[in-house]
């Protein structure tokens, strides 16, 4: 028996793949604890960073993440559904804690675009090429410092 039983082209297979993929990660960061309410507003938003640049880089996340960038633009649909698996989930819990730690509501979409932007920077494409470097870590410690800190001047 083989997996052409179950789908009809090799297409089909790596749809079907990706698609299982990205459902999981999706669940993974639906279903991830919320930062503790009790925490000052910055450390919430630093602690919900950290578990987000953390699950970025895993192997699996950056094969998937590459593999989409190398197809994607062979299968729009899996771009979409990827996009609608992580950035977007990460965006809106960003979009929730920026609310609830003063930022205006009709400004939170538009700052956690950016937090997310600016989290990123080169310690996540150096990950993506694989290549890694002595000081990552505290690369993607100041990316969030300077998430954070950009967030905090939105403040009401």
């Amino acid at each position: 028996m083989t997996l052409y039983r179950h789908f009809p082209s090799k297409e089909a297979l790596f749809e079907g793949l990706v698609t299982a993929m990205c459902e999981y990660m999706r669940e993974g960061l639906e279903n991830a604890p919320s930062a503790n309410a009790d925490k000052p507003a910055a450390k919430r938003l630093a602690d919900e960073l950290r578990a987000f640049t953390s699950a970025l880089i895993e192997p699996d996340a950056l094969a998937l993440y590459r593999l989409i960038v190398a197809d994607g633009w062979r299968f729009p649909d899996l771009s979409r559904v990827f996009d609608q698996s992580g950035m977007r989930i990460i965006r809106r819990r960003i979009a929730q804690l920026l609310e609830s730690g003063g930022v205006p509501a009709d400004k939170t979409r538009q700052v956690a675009a950016e937090v997310v932007a600016l989290v990123l920077g080169d310690a996540y494409q150096r990950a993506v090429l694989g290549i890694v470097e002595e000081g990552d870590s505290e690369a993607f410690a100041q990316h969030i410092a300077a998430a954070v800190a950009y967030a905090e001047t939105w403040r009401a």
